[in-house]
C-alpha cells in the first residue's frame, strides 16, 4: 500500500476529485493556474495526513491525475469509466489503465442525473465488473436510481465493492450491506445529523446503525461536492480537512468509538479493501 511519506494520518479521505477538474473552481483558468491549484490541494492534503483515494472518470482525468501526482507514491488512484460518460468510451480501450489503477471506479448506473441510456450504462458497467474481476481489482460504485439493479449485477462479483456516498432505498441498502460492501459517508454526514433533515438524516442513521465500522470510511468526493451538498457557494480547499474531521466526529459518537480508535479502524480498512 502507498503510505504517507511523514507518518502522519488524519483520515482516509476514501473518495476524491480534484478542484481544478470542476467547473466551478477552474473556469477561465489556464493549464498552468489548473496545475498550480492541483499542487494546493495536493500540499494541503498531504501536510494534514490525508491518504486520498482519488478518482478518474474518464481516460482524459486520468492521464491529468496521473501527471499532477508524477512519483508519488502517498495517494491512491482509481480509474473506471463514469456512468455518466459511458457512451463515449469503451472500457476495453482502457484495459491498461483499469489494470494500473488502486482500484476500478467509480462505475455505475444513474437514472437520476444523467441521461446516457440504461441500456448503454448497463453494457459498460457489467464489462467493467468483468475487468476488474479479472485484474483482481476493487470496485467503487455509483449509484443512483438504480440500486435495486446494481445490486443484482453484482450478486457472485469476488471482488470487494465500496458503495461510495449511498443515497438510495433503504431495501437495497440492505442488499449491499448483506453482500459484505464497504460504504462510504458522505460530506453532508455531520449537517444532516445535526440538522435532522430528511431523508438524509434517517438514512444515514440507519447506515450508522447497521453498517460495521469494519467496512465504513468517510469521504468528501471533491471540495466541489461538499459546496453543493452544503448548499454553499464555493468553499475553499482549506475547508477539506475540517469536513473529513465533521464526519470522523459525528460517525465516531454514532458508533460509539473514540475519534482516534474510528480513525484508526478507517485505516485499517483502507488497507484491507486494495490488498
Amino acid at each position: 500500500m502507498r503510505r504517507e511519506s511523514d507518518g502522519r494520518m488524519q483520515v482516509p479521505d476514501m473518495h476524491a476529485h480534484l478542484a481544478c477538474f470542476a467547473e466551478e473552481y477552474s473556469v477561465g483558468l489556464s493549464d498552468t493556474e489548473k496545475a498550480a491549484m492541483a499542487e494546493e490541494e495536493l500540499a494541503l492534503r498531504r501536510q494534514g495526513g490525508i491518504v486520498t483515494f482519488f478518482s478518474s472518470g474518464t481516460p482524459e482525468e486520468w492521464e491529468q491525475m496521473k501527471k499532477y501526482l508524477g512519483e508519488s507514491r502517498d495517494m491512491l488512484l482509481s480509474f473506471g469509466i463514469h456512468p455518466w460518460y459511458s457512451d463515449r468510451y469503451c472500457p476495453d480501450d482502457y484495459r491498461r489503465y483499469l489494470q494500473m489503477s488502486d482500484a476500478v471506479g467509480e462505475i455505475g448506473m444513474d437514472s437520476v442525473w444523467c441521461d446516457v441510456p440504461l441500456s448503454v450504462q448497463r453494457r459498460v458497467f457489467v464489462r467493467q465488473l468483468e475487468l476488474a474481476a479479472g485484474f483482481r481489482k476493487p470496485v467503487i460504485l455509483h449509484t443512483k436510481g438504480q440500486e435495486r439493479e446494481i445490486a443484482e449485477l453484482l450478486r457472485g462479483y469476488p471482488g470487494k465493492v465500496c458503495v461510495h456516498w449511498y443515497s438510495g432505498d433503504q431495501d437495497s441498502l440492505e442488499d449491499f450491506i448483506e453482500m459484505g460492501c464497504y460504504f462510504t459517508l458522505g460530506p453532508d454526514l455531520a449537517s444532516s445529523l445535526e440538522s435532522g433533515k430528511e431523508p438524509a438524516a434517517d438514512l444515514y442513521r440507519k447506515m450508522l446503525q447497521e453498517i460495521p465500522a469494519d467496512r465504513l470510511f468517510v469521504e468528501t468526493d471533491g471540495i466541489s461536492a461538499v459546496a453543493w451538498a452544503l448548499e454553499t457557494e464555493r468553499l475553499e480547499l482549506k475547508e477539506i480537512p475540517r469536513v473529513l474531521k465533521g464526519s470522523l466526529d459525528a460517525a465516531a459518537e454514532a458508533k460509539q468509538m473514540s475519534l482516534s480508535e474510528l480513525r484508526g479502524r478507517m485505516y485499517q480498512n483502507l488497507k484491507d479493501f486494495i490488498l
